[in-house]
């Protein structure tokens, strides 16, 4: 129940801005599963040979945001590979993606996570920095064109190191991993777009939830286990049920003393 209570306090504090923010688009699923697309995708990295289609990227998104978005085109190697991709609510592509080693030796390699967007020419980036990267469609003359305004999050602790070229984004994570050590990775994407098109507000939104995402990445849906091997977030611990307690009690004081206050008065 507390730990329920504390994932719905980070979600509510990441999306107060989409409260303030009026007629935003809604990103369509367009996550591949292998046969077709939809919200979700759980189970194995890599690509299906058939469509030599990388598992659980997304494809569109809607108002043309992305072409082919979310997935690792390198270094995997011998390692193996989960993924759960889902669109949570409030437009957020969230990409969890865990990699054991199960040979005998240890593995050194760099993990690049990988992105083509659907601008398909120059990038206009407004905010680059401490693993949020935010940017829209230049349309030529150093304004939003008609796509959505992404904010792409790659942790918070200095392990991913991303870059954005026209078209692409590109996010590389140095690891070693012993003889039957899993790892994971966490990488979000948020859209923001007024329906009648970006804005310089959706710019700001854009950063603000991204900066959100990298204080309080949401984790909703996650187990114990697969969050505590999260690599590229230092992630704040969870308040035990006692400290909850006595948070509410402070809070229960401070009302009763306030109630007080404006009887006397």
């Amino acid at each position: 129940m507390f730990m329920q209570r504390f994932i719905a306090v980070a979600v509510a504090a990441v999306f107060v801005p989409l409260a303030a923010q009026a007629a935003q688009f809604q990103a369509t699923p367009g996550i591949f599963d292998g046969s077709t697309t939809g919200s979700s995708y759980l189970g194995a990295g890599g690509s299906t040979p058939m469509f030599n289609q990388a598992l659980g990227q997304v494809m569109d998104a809607g108002d043309g945001a992305f072409d082919a978005f979310g997935f690792y085109n390198s270094g995997v190697g011998s390692l193996v590979q989960q993924r759960q991709v889902e669109l949570l609510s409030g437009n957020v592509y969230r990409f969890y993606d865990s990699f054991t080693n199960t040979g005998s030796t240890s593995v050194s390699t760099t993990l690049n996570f990988f992105g083509n967007l659907g601008s398909d020419g120059d990038e206009l980036v407004h905010h680059a920095a401490g693993g949020l990267l935010v940017s829209c469609e230049n349309d030529g003359m150093d304004a939003c064109g008609s796509d959505p305004v992404l904010a792409l999050v790659s942790g918070n602790n200095g392990l991913g190191h991303a870059s954005l070229t026209p078209d692409r984004y590109n996010v590389s994570f140095e690891v070693t991993l012993a003889a039957g050590q899993t790892l994971s990775l966490l990488n979000y994407a948020f859209l923001a777009r007024d329906l009648n098109g970006p804005t310089a507000a959706d710019v700001s939104l854009a950063i603000t939830t991204g900066q959100g995402l990298l204080t309080q990445p949401l984790l909703q849906g996650l187990s114990t286990q697969q969050i505590s091997t999260i690599a590229n977030y230092t992630l704040a611990p969870v308040p035990e049920p006692g400290t909850w307690a006595m948070a509410l009690l402070g809070l229960g004081v401070v009302g009763a003393v306030s109630r007080r206050g404006r009887r006397r008065s």
